[in-house]
């Protein structure tokens, strides 16, 4: 069973054809070769609609059909499409363990402004920035930078990017409007900046392209979530969010709790599974009702239900973003109402393809919004893999080889 929401669209968008499809197939221009600065070159390859349809069903963790999407995401996942070269997949894993890495000959600096790099989500995000990174071969650079949930870091890591020569820069924006004039003054000095999943209602001028779901459908659905999975129609519901102030919590939980949830508990969690003991520890001593828990990530998951099974109190409802496999076998041992989505971080390779196509001279929306169906956990698809540790994100929305998952999880 899963709740999907509804296609919206925002002021913002403009459209663009960023695809060019012929037969039921789409035609990319995908780097080939070595991937080192010597050999990469750029040539056109053909993906079929099946398996571009094929990618499309991994990303979203469920049968949604390729020919829906926003032109721009298939495009991206076109790109992500096919196997990788040893090459390539060595290539990946040297510049994964470094902070700066030279991934070719081309002009093109891709900086990576992540507001906090601190949980595999962001992980496995970076990972999935660094092989779209590896299709262009007009990328000759790539710069992580980490702000650690400090503003003020994150703003000089900005401008360090654009000092550096870095033209397009991707990002997670922890920080919300706080952060936005560091990206408007990114933009005035010809980098082209855009955002994955957290959220943004920014002008083009200030983020080129936000690449995110519509948070406020997202929250409705999250509502829809809590109500089925408590059976009843207006549930006490504690908000458990991330980093203080980012706006992609308060966006969803606004609508959320508007669409007949009573909220009778908050805290932020950094996103971290200490964070959400915490918090799930403040919940309960507080006494307060809550049938259900909304979050937006479900690494932490595990040390909530540690903390009332510590307490020897029900588990309330939890829905969540993101998948992930030890919350997955946490729900094998121990069932309890539970919804979320796919790992979400593909959206990050959309923003690495919105950059390229603006550099090049395309059009490109100002925000891409995708499908954010949740899903209830059952016995049939709940997907713990217990070979795998428990940082992994999930069976659905990865789009990360297995030759590179053992990469990522050493850190």
């Amino acid at each position: 069973m899963h709740i999907s929401p509804g296609r919206t669209h925002a002021g913002r968008i403009r459209r663009s054809l960023a695809v060019a499809a012929a037969g039921g197939a789409i035609v990319v221009a995908v780097a080939v070769g070595t991937g080192m600065a010597s050999g990469s070159t750029a040539t056109t390859a053909t993906v079929t609609a099946a398996q571009l349809q094929a990618t499309v069903n991994s990303a979203f963790g469920t049968s949604i059909q390729a020919s829906s999407l926003p032109p721009l995401i298939r495009t991206a996942l076109a790109r992500a499409t096919g196997s990788l070269t040893p090459a390539q997949i060595a290539l990946a894993k040297t510049c994964y363990k470094s902070d700066t890495c030279t991934v070719g000959s081309g002009k093109i600096t891709l900086g990576i402004a992540d507001g906090f790099g601190g949980n595999s989500w962001r992980q496995f995000t970076r990972m999935n920035v660094i092989l779209q990174a590896l299709t262009y071969p007009q990328i000759g650079k790539i710069i992580y930078t980490n702000a650690n949930a400090v503003l003020a870091t994150y703003e000089s890591n900005i401008r360090t990017l654009v000092a550096d020569g870095a033209k397009a820069i991707v990002g997670y924006n922890d920080f919300g409007p706080s952060a936005e004039p560091a990206f408007a003054a990114a933009q005035a000095a010809g980098a082209v900046v855009s955002t994955y999943v957290s959220g943004s209602t920014a002008p083009a001028s200030t983020v080129s392209t936000a690449v995110q779901p519509d948070l406020c459908t997202a929250g409705k659905t999250m509502a829809a979530a809590a109500k089925a999975a408590t059976g009843s129609a207006h549930p006490n519901v504690a908000i458990f969010s991330g980093t203080p102030g980012n706006p992609q919590d308060a966006g969803w939980s606004k609508c959320a709790l508007a669409a007949g949830l009573t909220q009778v508990f908050a805290a932020t969690t950094q996103w971290t599974p200490a964070g959400a003991f915490s918090a799930a520890g403040a919940l309960i001593t507080s006494g307060k009702p809550a049938q259900a828990i909304l979050y937006s990530y479900s690494n932490p998951v595990p040390q909530i239900v540690k903390a009332y099974t510590s307490a020897h109190k029900k588990i309330p409802a939890i829905i969540t973003w993101t998948e992930d496999n030890g919350t997955a076998c946490t729900w094998k041992n121990k069932p309890f109402p539970l919804y979320w989505t796919n790992s979400i971080n593909w959206p990050a390779r959309v923003s690495v393809t919105a950059a390229m196509t603006k550099l090049s001279g395309g059009s490109v929306p100002a925000d891409v919004l995708y499908p954010f169906p949740f899903f209830r956990v059952t016995a049939a698809n709940n997907g713990c893999s217990p070979s795998l540790p428990a940082a992994y994100p999930g069976r659905s929305g990865l789009l990360v080889p297995k030759s590179l998952i053992a990469t990522v999880l050493a850190g």
